[in-house]
Formats: structure tokens, C-alpha cells, sequence
């Protein structure tokens, strides 16, 4: 799965959905891009990653929390 960012929460971190890591792990993993440089995240590692914080209301239905991921993307 591959999900594209725009902007780094405290310039070091991505936010991900927790829905959008329950996606991406059945998937097969996640790319995320950010300034045309990528960071692949397998299975193993999203199934570490817990959300975390407050419920956020969704525009759509439901609610979603946010989990926050170091941003590290690959050489």
C-alpha cells in the first residue's frame, strides 16, 4: 500500500491512521513518500507500531486514531 505525506508532525514524524495500518498490514506493508523519498514498512513492522492520543471524528463515519512514525526513509 502507499500513502503519500505533504508535511513531517514535529519535522520527524508521519501520521498514519490506525485503519490505514490495518489496511497496509494486510497488504503486504506500507511505502510511505514524503519529498520524492520513500520508507517501506513490512507487516512485522506496522504490527508494532499502536496508535496512540485522542479519537478523531471522521468526515466520512466513524473515528480513527493516529499512530506516529519516526520518518526514515531509505538511501
Amino acid at each position: 500500500m502507499k500513502k503519500k505525506v505533504t508535511k513531517l508532525w514535529k519535522g520527524q514524524f508521519v501520521s498514519v491512521r490506525d485503519y490505514e495500518l490495518t489496511k497496509a498490514i494486510a497488504k503486504g506493508g506500507l511505502d510511505i513518500e514524503h519529498n520524492g523519498k520513500i520508507m517501506h514498512l513490512t507487516p512485522e513492522q506496522l504490527k508494532d507500531i499502536k496508535p496512540t492520543g485522542e479519537y478523531h471524528e471522521s468526515k466520512f463515519s466513524g473515528q480513527y486514531r493516529l499512530a506516529d512514525i519516526r520518518w526514515k526513509p531509505e538511501e
